[in-house]
């Protein structure tokens, strides 16, 4: 499972290094697609080892793309308010055994999924620009900023979640 888990990393790593890095609507916004694998972790994953996962793959982002200390930064923070988040989203009726719920729009339902990935990616997007810019001054590029990655990466997030459903889907069947 946890090589499972490495492949998972190394894979949304990579795609976020040579392929999303190089995506911006007019130089604003970039799709941060690392968070995926975060946001995909059983309930019953201990905080620890979330948090160990979330700051290597934003150390090893900071490191392919120049950015010294903010994604390590935000994942890290994603990585910590992830079981609460998914907890948020979890169906009422499912409380009794959500310990070993894993992350889906199979499991959580679409509207609760997607809600879930709106609510992470905007808490990422949020934390790392205002890590970037550090200041306030220039408030409208700050908030287009963060609004265009957040819509980028909650639409692309949206689809990988839906090729990852439908093949998991054809696969059980």
């Amino acid at each position: 499972m946890q090589l499972k888990r490495f492949l998972w990393f190394f894979v949304f790593l990579a795609i976020q290094v040579l392929v999303f890095n190089h995506v911006q609507v007019y130089g604003y916004g970039v799709p941060m697609v690392c968070i995926l694998p975060i946001l995909l972790f059983p309930l019953e994953t201990p905080r620890w080892q979330i948090l160990l996962w979330s700051f290597a793959i934003g150390l090893l982002e900071d490191i392919f793309t120049n950015t010294p200390g903010m994604s390590a930064a935000t994942l890290t923070l994603i990585g910590m308010v992830q079981p609460a988040l998914l907890r948020s989203f979890t169906p009422r009726d499912e409380e009794d055994d959500d310990a070993g719920l894993v992350p889906s729009s199979h499991t959580l339902g679409w509207a609760a999924f997607v809600r879930y990935l709106i609510v992470a990616t905007l808490l990422q997007a949020l934390c790392f620009f205002t890590l970037e810019a550090f200041s306030f001054f220039n408030i409208w590029k700050y908030l287009i900023n963060i609004l265009s990655s957040w819509a980028m990466t909650a639409i692309i997030l949206t689809a990988f979640e839906s090729i990852r459903s439908g093949t998991s889907r054809h696969t059980a069947t």
